[in-house]
């Protein structure tokens, strides 16, 4: 036998045995398949042919019938929508017994300029700290534009707006008062808002459509308005502006708030408590030591939330409306009785 002949033997079981290599690796790639596909009775494995006959009926009831949601599917999520709604109609209507009335019907500008004068007035003389007032001799609550020498008359499109904002301004310094705080420093109005320019932009937004060709709907959110308020009171009086606040039928939010202490108050503090200290020691050789400490105490060497200066806060207060303030002619016999009385 010739080498070439040897190596054409060795070459062809080669090639047989990578035949028979490659067909043992398709049966057996066949047999998974037809496993997977039928399932295995011995080992009591089901198909996949099997699984999905099992597993129709979780899809559809028959060949013909819709898939889900089914029938109860959908009674149950009408039901639940028509609770939401009820429980947020209630929930607005409690949030909302607070809002600010519209003004009377045919109020001039004239006769509300008036009102401002004569509710600010009113202020300007209730009980505080400062000389027996609430706050300094010609604050004017925010209102400065309106009175004074050079106060101009309120435009038609804003007595709405101001009207709100004098309803909101005396009902929280009333608060104030009641609370027993030292002294109002600021208050600060938000700013007008132009209901032609407001107009104009609804109307540009209701011009949009979404891509099913409808019209944006419009949203039902509160509306919020921030006043900044810096006021002078002590620890007491400010748990109390707070609970009040939160007691409050109108939507109040303490946004942002926080504290100082007057510089000038804490250094006449410090500098009676360094006198008294000065006096103790000089006195120390005829007193006993339990006498210096009572006249430490007594000259204010321990804090005493009674004398101790005031504390300065300044806070965001923002107040929330849902439109939804009392009719008109409710309004205006509520503005009838809130007119302030003779005397008062």
């Amino acid at each position: 036998m010739t080498k070439q002949q040897k190596i054409g033997i060795c070459g062809g079981a080669v090639f047989g045995v990578c035949v028979l290599a490659l067909g043992w690796f398709l049966y057996s790639a066949y047999d998974a398949c037809v496993v997977a596909e039928e399932g295995d009775p011995e080992s009591g494995d089901e198909g996949l042919v099997a699984a999905k006959q099992k597993n129709k009926g979780f899809y559809t009831q028959s060949t013909a019938a819709k898939p889900f949601p089914s029938a109860d599917t959908i009674t149950s999520v009408k039901s639940n929508e028509a609770a939401y709604v009820k429980w947020r109609t209630e929930a607005i209507a409690v949030a909302a017994r607070g809002d600010c009335p519209p003004p009377p019907e045919n109020l001039a500008a004239t006769v509300f300029k008036q009102r401002i004068y004569d509710e600010v007035t009113r202020m300007q003389k209730l009980p505080g700290g400062t000389a027996g007032r609430i706050c300094a001799s010609g604050f004017l609550f925010g209102f400065d534009q309106y009175l004074g020498e050079q106060g101009v008359t309120p435009k038609k499109h804003e007595l709405p707006q101001l009207y709100a904002q004098l309803g909101v301004i005396t009902n929280v310094v009333d608060l104030f008062v009641q609370s027993g705080i030292v002294e109002v420093r600021k208050f600060e109005r938000p700013a007008l808002e132009d209901p032609e320019a407001e107009g104009e932009s609804q109307r540009g937004k209701a011009k949009g459509k979404d891509k099913s060709g409808k019209a944006a709907a419009a949203t039902d959110e509160p509306k919020r308005y921030d006043f900044k308020v810096e006021y002078t009171v002590r620890a007491p009086a400010f748990a109390k502006v707070l609970n009040g606040l939160a007691k409050s039928d109108r939507f109040y939010v303490v946004s942002e708030f926080g504290f100082s202490r007057e510089g000038e108050a804490l250094r006449e503090k410090l500098k009676r408590v360094v006198e008294a200290a000065s006096t103790s020691r000089r006195s120390s050789s005829r007193r006993s030591r339990r006498d210096q400490r009572e006249q430490e105490e007594e000259s204010g060497v321990v804090t005493d939330p009674r004398t101790d200066p005031p504390i300065k806060v300044n806070m965001t207060l923002s107040v929330y409306d849902f439109g939804r303030g009392m009719s008109k002619p409710a309004a205006a016999a509520a503005a009838a009785a809130e007119e302030p009385k003779e005397g008062k």
